[in-house]
């Protein structure tokens, strides 16, 4: 196993905090699914919504589902990656940027589609 370098822990820790977050998206869409009420949430919601003056609250729901399942598992996957990419030689054939650079570059555009779709949610829900 290689040596834990301060660039692997700051990745490891990166990573970690996606997990958190990827997790705790797919339990609440799971909740929210299966109560159909809109408790709240600090990652279903855009900033400055609050749930109960919701216009319609299951077109919401039908509307953010699939895109925030699509998050969490992209964000695990892309979790799986950053520990891949960090602990193992099995990315040695790609180029050395690619490995110091993969994380940021891989998740910035996870995170602007999230941050998309969840602001037109709010113009079409709020």
């Amino acid at each position: 196993m290689p040596e834990l370098s301060s660039s692997n822990a700051l990745v490891l820790i990166m990573t970690a905090m996606l997990v958190w977050v990827s997790v705790n998206v797919l339990i609440s869409i799971i909740r929210l699914n299966k109560s159909y009420d809109l408790a709240p949430s600090r990652f279903l919601y855009p900033a400055n919504c609050d749930p109960t003056l919701c216009r319609d609250p299951a077109g919401f729901i039908r509307f953010i589902t699939p895109r925030l399942i699509a998050f969490g598992v992209l964000g695990l996957l892309l979790a799986v990656f950053f520990v891949l990419n960090e602990m193992t030689p099995l990315f040695s054939a790609l180029p050395d940027w690619f490995s110091k650079w993969a994380a940021p570059f891989l998740f910035v555009p996870l995170f602007v589609w999230y941050v998309i779709f969840i602001n037109r949610a709010a113009k079409r829900f709020w």
